[in-house]
Parts: C-alpha cells; sequence; structure tokens
C-alpha cells in the first residue's frame, strides 16, 4: 500500500485538494495536511473515502508540528512513498517593486514556509521513505523560480524563495539521490487557481494529473549539469 503526505490543501478550488483527488483517484492512502483543515471539501473527501484519507494540521514553520507529523505516519505503518509539498507563503506587500515600498521582511516568511519548510519535512521524515523501494521528495516550485527566465522587475518575495527551493531541491538531490530519494522541483504551470486569472493554462486537475505522472516516472538525474531535479509539470526540463 503506497502513501503519499500532501501539504496546502485548504482551498477547495486548489492544486493542493486535486492532488488529494488525484492520489486517492489511483488508490493510494494520502495525507492531506494544512494549517487549516477545517473546509467543508475536506470533510466530505474524508467522508468518501474514509481511512484512505487522514486529514492533519501542520504548520511546516514549526518544527515540532512537522514533528508531530511524522508521529502520525508512524502510527499509520511507518512509511511514506511521496512527499509533496504544495504549501507556501506570498505577501503583496513583499512583492512590491523595491523602490515603490517593498516589505522585506515578509521575504524572511516566505522563504521559512518555501524552502526552510520543505527542508524541515525531508529531514524528519527522511527515516520513513523506503529508499531501497525508490521515494520521492517533490516540491512544488514556479516558473518565478527561474533565473534564465525572469521577465519579472518585482516578485522578490516570492520568486526569491522558489529559486532558493530550487537549489535546495539540487543539494539534496545530489546528497541523497544515491541513497534512494528521488527529489523534484516541479513547476505545475499556469493554473487556475488563486492569484491566477480563468484564462490560465490549465484546470488544477489537469496540471494534479500531469503531477502525478511525473512523480510516477520522474525524469532521470543527471549530477553532470544538475538536470532532471527542476521540472516542467509534463517532466520535461525547466531552465534554472
Amino acid at each position: 500500500m503506497s502513501t503519499v503526505f500532501i501539504t496546502g490543501v485548504s482551498r477547495e478550488t486548489g492544486l493542493g485538494t486535486a492532488l488529494v483527488k488525484r492520489y486517492l483517484k489511483s488508490g493510494w492512502t494520502v495525507l492531506a495536511a494544512s494549517r487549516n483543515i477545517t473546509g467543508g471539501h475536506l470533510a466530505k473527501l474524508k467522508q468518501e473515502h474514509g481511512g484512505k484519507l487522514e486529514l492533519l494540521t501542520l504548520d511546516v514553520s514549526d518544527i515540532e508540528s512537522v514533528r508531530k507529523a511524522a508521529e502520525i505516519i508512524k502510527a499509520k505503518g511507518g512509511r511514506l512513498d511521496v512527499l509533496i509539498s504544495n504549501a507556501t507563503s506570498t505577501n503583496s506587500g513583499g512583492n512590491k517593486p523595491i523602490d515603490e515600498g517593498q516589505d522585506l521582511e515578509h521575504m524572511l516568511d516566505a522563504y521559512d514556509v518555501n524552502v526552510v519548510g520543505f527542508l524541515r519535512m525531508v529531514q524528519t521524515f527522511l527515516p520513513l521513505f523506503p529508499l531501497s523501494e525508490g521515494a520521492v521528495a517533490a516540491a512544488i516550485s514556479s516558473e518565478q523560480g527561474s533565473m534564465g527566465k525572469c521577465w519579472r522587475d518585482s516578485g522578490l518575495d516570492y520568486g526569491a524563495a522558489k529559486s532558493a527551493l530550487n537549489m535546495a531541491c539540487v543539494t539534496l538531490q545530489r546528497r541523497l539521490g544515491g541513497k534512494g530519494l528521488r527529489v523534484l522541483a516541479i513547476h505545475p504551470g499556469w493554473v487556475q487557481t488563486r492569484p491566477a486569472p480563468p484564462k490560465a493554462d490549465l484546470t488544477p486537475e489537469e496540471s494534479a494529473d500531469y503531477i502525478y505522472g511525473t512523480i510516477e516516472n520522474p525524469p532521470p538525474f543527471s549530477d553532470k549539469g544538475n538536470t532532471g531535479v527542476y521540472v516542467n509539470y509534463d517532466g520535461t526540463t525547466y531552465p534554472f
């Protein structure tokens, strides 16, 4: 029985919830986590799927909260095949242009949640991954983290955090890849979730389908150029 841990599931129409539904559809046991799990959509999913879905309150910026999640996983059998870090943090004040009053302090929270939060989970959950059988730690990144494709002159809050997340994923892959953990930083595409407009390219469900396939069949990793870590939702290489 395969188990996936997915963070950032508080929005009914968000990518996190779409990923939960996609994994449940394929028969996985899903641990769905967020700082707020009181949404009616989550209760409905729990009612529909019973023991195949476990809802957890989790704050990735709090190491004790992450450790409690690890204890819950241990109680559920002690195995975690896939981790998907979808929790994120951004703030309009932190994304203003620097000469128009950007609140630099908001960058600390974005970095803490997007980067350190992912690292907290990987480090804490590492004993739970079945490394000899293959396991995946996937972080939902963004095209905003790409320096090669950067076209903005603002957005340092979110963009710089995602760029740092990409670097963290490469470093983890180089360290842990030989031990059996596959690490991915996945750009989910332009998805029709807040704050993206309805004209965005992908529905959350479409993006979730692609991401599921990419995690199931990840691209090959090469330490010569670090290809295969920062990827598009469909598994194709995305430029750092």
